[in-house]
């Protein structure tokens, strides 16, 4: 089953508010290089395989070769932590063009509902497979495994994913915070439990 496009028009517009998009190299908020719309490049040779040009005339020009992205990734790795994310252009000769960095948003978004479908299903003891979750659900997970990776959402935040298994989505809304993100991005979530919950509570009202 594809994903739901009003799913995933909101996540790819929330991830750009929450990760930003830049076309360049950058050190994220925890030290790590970074590109695109929050691609964590995990290693020199992961660099090889990101899609940047070289710049000439304020544009992308020739594609550039695996040394040069792997000499850039070197270059922003030394750089000073806890700067912003444009701060790091200086020190930067290669960019992404923006097809480039939306296939690999894509590409993100398709690899999280792939584990996301695969852990929350029914054979795995949830009520409901991931596809049948209210929309406000799949976005807040969508937002959460992107943040923390399939296995800390699923092995670290055990209180959480009983909640999302018996469909407790106030209780799943107030397990849902994560340390290392900020008040409103949190707040994003929990409030997307808690419109669940409330739309759950609405129906079973309206059930005779």
């Amino acid at each position: 089953m594809p994903l739901d496009a009003n799913v995933r028009s909101v996540v790819e517009k929330k991830l750009e508010e929450y990760e930003g998009r830049y076309n360049h190299m950058y050190l994220d908020t925890k030290g790590k290089v970074t590109v695109g719309v929050g691609h964590l490049i995990a290693n020199k040779a992961a660099a090889a395989f990101v899609v940047m040009y070289t710049v000439k005339n304020g544009q992308p020009s020739t594609i550039a070769t695996t040394k040069q992205k792997q000499d850039e990734y070197d270059v922003i790795a030394k750089q000073k932590k806890n700067y912003k994310a444009s701060w790091y252009k200086q020190h930067t000769s290669l960019v992404m063009k923006d097809s480039d960095i939306n296939a690999q948003r894509k590409k993100h978004i398709d690899t999280f509902y792939s584990e996301l479908v695969g852990v929350y299903k029914k054979s795995k003891g949830y009520t409901s497979d991931f596809d049948d979750f209210p929309v406000e659900v799949q976005k807040a997970l969508f937002d959460m495994i992107f943040n923390l990776g399939q296995t800390k959402l699923r092995n670290v935040f055990v209180n959480f994913n009983k909640a999302i298994k018996k469909e407790q989505w106030d209780v799943a809304a107030k397990q849902s915070n994560r340390p290392d993100v900020n008040a409103a991005r949190n707040k994003y979530v929990r409030d997307l439990f808690n419109a669940a919950h409330a739309s759950a509570n609405k129906a079973a009202v309206a059930t005779p």
